[in-house]
């Protein structure tokens, strides 16, 4: 069999779906789903972190290097309450997980709701992916006064952004993922110049 030069690239054994863009409007507070499909075990497991650093100012472009001594803001990711296995005597509140007949089940909406319906059947439950975060960019986010630049009609400012997930410290070898990295580009709003 021969051998191809360690030059010749033919495989990436590390890929991923590219890089991700969050287009915000200046003052929106967002909420994304983001499924950690590699997550072997409960995502609250894991040790998480979001974070974005100010890009460059650059008029009509997109910046090509972080803002020197840029604002650099960490998001808060929630990760939903697995309260165990569903039981039709328990109160459960909006966002919380049951597992019931090896599924994850969701709550839509609710609070200290009590109902002998199982979540298979009950409209008021959905089947959850147990690998789910959410991640949240605050209004503080979309410019805050250490900024250089704020948004114009024509030119939304950026920041950099990234998602980093590393295993629970029992793991033989604890892995870090960054899964998620990309632009947060923030746009001009007419009604945040209204008083």
């Amino acid at each position: 069999m021969a051998r191809s030069k360690i030059t010749n690239i033919t495989e990436d054994l590390v890929d991923d779906s590219g890089s991700v863009l969050f287009s915000l409007v200046r003052g929106e507070q967002l909420e994304f789903p983001l499924v950690l499909e590699f997550a072997q075990v409960d995502t609250s497991l894991y040790d998480l972190e979001a974070v974005v650093i100010e890009g460059a100012h650059i008029p009509g472009s997109t910046p090509i290097s972080v803002e020197p001594s840029g604002d650099e803001t960490t998001l808060t990711i929630r990760v939903p309450t697995d309260t165990g296995t569903w039981n039709p005597i328990t109160a459960y509140n909006t966002e919380e997980v049951v597992d019931y007949n090896t599924i994850h089940y969701k709550l839509r909406a609710g609070v200290a709701r009590v109902d002998a319906t199982t979540p298979d059947v009950d409209p008021v439950w959905e089947v959850f992916d147990e690998r789910t975060i959410y991640l949240q960019f605050p209004k503080v986010l979309t410019i805050t006064p250490a900024y250089v630049a704020t948004p114009d009609v024509d030119t939304p400012v950026y920041g950099f952004f990234e998602l980093r997930v590393t295993e629970p410290v029992n793991a033989i070898f604890i892995q870090t993922w960054k899964p998620t990295r990309g632009l947060v580009e923030i746009l001009f709003s007419p009604t945040h110049l209204v008083v």
